[in-house]
């Protein structure tokens, strides 16, 4: 009789459990969703960067870095500060930083035309980049 009092009292005394919400609303997941789509349309471009390589085609390798992948940085960090909790906010910036790690190491390959060090980097840049994608909440949850 004793024990089952004790045990009333443990958690009769213990705090209520505080049910968690979603991390997102409805409009947060919208505004993510969208900068994903936008950021979705630059990894499908980097695509083009292997062959521009392999035809030794250094100057457009360069432009295409800095034209059309130009504002990948921006949106990175943009869709990076969108992500909660902190700790995701932090691994997406650091997979972002990564990445940009390794478009100037292709950027630098165009300047010694070295087609080693592109094809190595890229391959970094992809991997980088999907860790990034995979930060990305897909729903509420």
């Amino acid at each position: 009789m004793l024990v089952v009092a004790i045990a009333i009292f443990v958690v009769g005394c213990s705090g209520p459990t505080v049910a968690k919400g979603p991390l997102y609303s409805a409009e947060q997941l919208a505004q993510i969703e969208q900068t994903t789509a936008d950021v979705m349309v630059l990894r499908e471009r980097m695509l083009d960067i292997p062959g521009l390589v392999r035809k030794g085609d250094w100057n457009d390798v360069r432009t295409f870095i800095h034209g059309p992948l130009g504002e990948l940085r921006s949106k990175m960090s943009t869709l990076s500060r969108q992500l909660r909790p902190i700790n995701a906010q932090k691994e997406a910036l650091t997979a972002a930083r990564e990445v940009f790690t390794h478009l100037n190491a292709i950027d630098e390959a165009t300047q010694s035309t070295d087609p080693n060090k592109a094809f190595a980097n890229y391959n970094e840049v992809i991997r980088d980049f999907d860790a990034f994608l995979d930060l990305i909440p897909t729903n509420a949850g």
